[in-house]
Formats: C-alpha cells, structure tokens, sequence
C-alpha cells in the first residue's frame, strides 16, 4: 500500500491553520469584548509579532544523517492582562507559523495558550472559572523533550495538546457559624495524535466548614466525586468525603485530624471503598513564611503533602512534596511548568492581586528576555491515572541588575492499575512499564547590562528512568540543554535577540543539536 505522504501533510498543515484561524478570531473578539468595560477596569490589550530566524544543523534530532536548516518562525501574538467590575484575565496567546528554507514539507503552524479567567456572575454569590492552555507536549519520557513553547525541530516526541477547563460554582455563609462552597468543573484534553491522549474529566466538589470566630475549634466536610474519560482505555470513577476537626493552638498554628472514606475502580473493574484517616498541620510565623503538612492514610498507602515556602525583599523560596494519584494527561515532571507559573505561584503570597501579579511577572521576565510560556523541565503524556511522587524546589533571586531562577524535581509515576483492564496505557510508556522516574534542573540567569540590553543564559539536565514489570527491562536517558541569549531595545516597543543552544540527548534516543537564532519583535 502506497501513501501520499506529501497530501496527508498538507491535510495536517490545512487542519493546523484552520484551528489557528478560528483560535485567533476567539482571541481578537474577546480583546473586542474586554474593551467595552475598560472604563470599568484597568485592561493592558497589546497585540504583538516577531520574527524568529533558526539556523540547526539537525532539524531531524537524529545521530546519523543529520540535516541542517533555515527556519523563520512568524509569530503574531496577543496579550490581555486586566480586571474589570466583575471579570479578571490573564491571557497569553502566539500563533507560530514555521517555514523550512530546505524542505517545505516540514512547513507547519503551532499554537501556544495560557489563559485564565473569572467571571463574577452574581454579585458574592455565583463565580465562574475558565482556563485554556496550548502546548507542545512530550510523548514519551526518554524521546528528548522540548523545553520552548514551540517545537521548531522535526520532533517525533511531541504533539501540540489542548486543555479547555469550566467551572462554575457557588459560594456563601449559612448564617454566622458555617460557610459553603459547591463547584463543578468540566475539562477536555486533545491532542494531535488522534485521540490517545484525549481525557475529559467531569467533578463535583462540595464543602461546609466553620467560620473561624472566637473559638479555637474549627470543622470542615469535603466532598468529591469525579469521572476521567480517556481517549483509550477504560473510564475512571472516584468519591471522596472528608471530615476535618481543627485546633488552633495560636492564631498562627493549627492542628488538624482527618477521617473519611473513599471509593473507586483504579485497581479492579469494580469500584472499592476504603478508609481515610489523617492528620494535617498548617504554621504561618510571619506573613513572609508558612509551612504545611499532611499524612493520610489512603486506598495506595501514605498519601503526604508538605509545602515550605519563605519570601524576603529580593527573593522567593518554597519546597513541595506531595505523592498522590494523579489523572492528569500530562505527567508533567512536577507542577513548576513555564517560568510564568514558577514566579505565578512563588510570588502569590506577596501580590495576591492575581491581574497585579501576572503584570509584573510578564514585565519582569520581558525585561530580562526569557519567555514566559517557556518549560521548566519535561513531562510525558499518559492515559490512565498513575500513583505519583514529586518534590520540588524553586527559587528565584530578583535584583537591581540580576534575576535569578533556579528550579529542581523528582518525579516518580507508576501504574496504580497494574494491569487491569484492556488497552490501558496503550501507546505509553506505560504500556511497557511500571515505573518512570524524571529528575531534573535547571537555573537561568539574566544581567542587565544597559539600561536597554539583557544578557541571559539556561541550562538545565533531565533525566529519565523506566523500569519494567518485576525489575525486569531498564530503559534511560539523560538530556542536557545550554542557551544564551542577548536581547537590546530598539525603540520603545520593538526589541532584537541574539541567541545559541547546545542539546544533547544520550539514551534511548541518541542526538546532538547546535543552533542560533534571531529575532525581533514589536508591541503595537
């Protein structure tokens, strides 16, 4: 059987573009949308373009017959940072559009999207939550990974990937003694290669507690049932309540124990109930610093979670430990992602303002030249739920002319299932192994050197482990990745980068890539 190779691209390409279009025409009537009540808010709307010029001398990402080239990457963007009487955004789009100056038939267009939103339907009682996210996703954990938001290479590793989340739910008090919430959240994830990673997740969540008063008592029922539809594999249930009894021994610490049940069909086709029990403390010294700890006993063994986190004038620190189930498509390696969520969630604590927040932190990572939606550390995709261990440790270092990040993880996921059902993790890494284990870092640092030019340089190592039913088959690889990048104003609102990167994969996959880049870009 023969295949038209070169019409199935252009099918992909055509289907690409047209969900660009329709993706850029969503984004342009909602900057439409959010100029009416600017009067109302305080809205920054910029539209923007670059061009980004790559020279590789392996666009294929092979050891043997590599293949240099010429890319331009023609990127008009939008941003929408803003918070009106009722609705706050934050949003963050580029459309890519890649042409090969030596093969054509690479020619493709990729979309990268980080939204959020929250709508204020009825005045502090009815709220409505909604998110989008585009990115280029790992297939596999030992295949490299891409670690910019757009995958300029040939890569058989990736697939651009959509999660669309919903979620409307109430909020009030019952009287003067107890406070309620009732949530529902409906999310969907597609991505480019059919649909072995599509999952759409339904939940209800639900929660009464106390209103903290003069008593050092405090009390809470959690409730959460929730359903994962993957792409392949069987569907998924689980339900959850909670009880919690708080005692806090001052104002700034509280001690808490935890009883419930649980239920689901994770390891068997039918599903099983067990017991929950546990205890939690919480600590809060100063407004700078908290500590949080959790031990639970669960259907999986200990569940834990431990959050350190610690601010000064100049810089944010915080550690997270956690092992729980996860149903997430993406096994992201640890919940760091981008440097935009990394600086989002360690400098909430000091601007809670959520628009405030995500002004400054986009000013401050365009100022030193690193992009916002670029990724941390790697991830994979899966399609069933996993048991998943993960620690992190971030920290970012923020001075007059120097800005520092610098992130670590390990995560270890395994298949919670072992093995039941039919086609479950088909396709995976999973689908031959029980376990994977990522480790990994990365530190950026960026020098202002004038008033108008950054210096920036990244590197970073990944890597990666699986391991076979009974200890048997062993497979690894271990990526390195260097960049350095020079960025200068030409004007008020356009800018120009010079940049290099060296990757190096060893594993599974074998490969070396070297290239430069340039780009400029205007704000309009």
């Amino acid at each position: 059987m023969v295949m038209d190779t070169g019409t199935d691209m252009d099918m992909d390409t055509g289907m690409a573009m047209r969900r660009s279009v329709l993706t850029l025409s969503a984004l342009g009537a909602l900057a439409l949308g959010v100029a009416g009540p600017a009067a109302a808010g305080e809205w920054q709307i910029t539209p923007s373009i670059a061009v980004i010029e790559t020279v590789t001398n392996n666009v294929n990402l092979t050891e043997r017959n590599r293949r240099s080239d010429w890319i331009t990457d023609i990127t008009p963007g939008l941003s929408i940072v803003g918070k009106g009487e009722r609705l706050t955004l934050n949003l963050d789009y580029q459309l890519h559009g890649l042409f090969y100056n030596k093969n054509a038939s690479l020619n493709n267009y990729q979309n990268s999207l980080n939204a959020t939103s929250t709508l204020e339907a009825v005045e502090n009682w009815l709220f409505i939550d909604a998110s989008a996210l585009i990115t280029q996703q790992n297939l596999s954990a030992f295949g490299g990974s891409t670690n910019t938001s757009v995958d300029t290479n040939n890569s058989r590793n990736t697939t651009e990937t959509r999660t669309f989340r919903i979620s409307p739910y109430f909020k009030g008090a019952l009287g003067n003694s107890a406070e309620y919430l009732l949530r529902y959240s409906l999310s969907k994830t597609r991505s480019d290669e059919k649909n072995a990673y599509d999952d759409k997740t339904s939940q209800w969540t639900g929660r009464i507690a106390s209103i903290q008063g003069l008593s050092q008592f405090a009390w809470a029922v959690d409730a959460n049932s929730q359903k994962d539809q993957f792409g392949q594999g069987r569907d998924t249930k689980s339900d959850i309540v909670r009880g919690t009894l708080s005692y806090y021994i001052d104002p700034q610490l509280r001690a808490s124990l935890i009883a419930g049940r649980e239920s689901n069909n994770y390891t068997s086709n039918k599903k099983k109930s067990h017991t929950i029990k546990g205890v939690s403390l919480e600590w809060s010294p100063t407004e700078r610093s908290s500590v949080a700890l959790s031990h639970e006993d669960r259907f999986f063994g200990k569940s834990e979670a431990v959050t350190l986190s610690h601010r000064t004038a100049g810089s944010a620190w915080k550690y997270q430990q956690t092992r729980d189930t996860s149903s997430s498509t993406n096994q992201n390696s640890g919940v760091v992602g981008t440097y935009f969520s990394l600086l989002d969630s360690m400098f909430a604590s000091s601007i809670p303002d959520p628009v405030e927040r995500a002004a400054f932190i986009k000013a401050m990572l365009a100022s030193n030249g690193i992009s916002p939606n670029a990724t941390l550390q790697g991830g994979f995709l899966t399609t069933g739920v996993t048991l998943r261990k993960n620690k992190e440790l971030s920290l970012a270092l923020v001075g007059a002319r120097n800005t520092i990040t610098f992130a670590a993880t390990r995560t270890d996921s395994s298949d919670i299932s072992r093995g039941t059902g039919s086609g479950w993790f088909l396709g995976t890494d999973f689908a031959d192994l029980n376990k994977v284990r990522q480790t990994g870092a990365s530190v950026n640092w960026s020098h202002k050197l004038t008033e108008l030019s950054t210096l920036a340089a990244s590197a970073s190592r990944l890597k990666s482990k699986g391991l076979g039913a009974g200890g048997g088959s062993t497979i690894r690889s271990d990526e390195t990745m260097y960049t350095v990048n020079f960025l200068t104003q030409l004007g008020p609102k356009t800018n120009l980068g010079l940049g290099a990167r060296r990757v190096k994969v060893n594993g599974v996959t074998d490969y070396t890539e070297h290239a430069v880049t340039g780009t400029i870009s205007h704000r309009f």
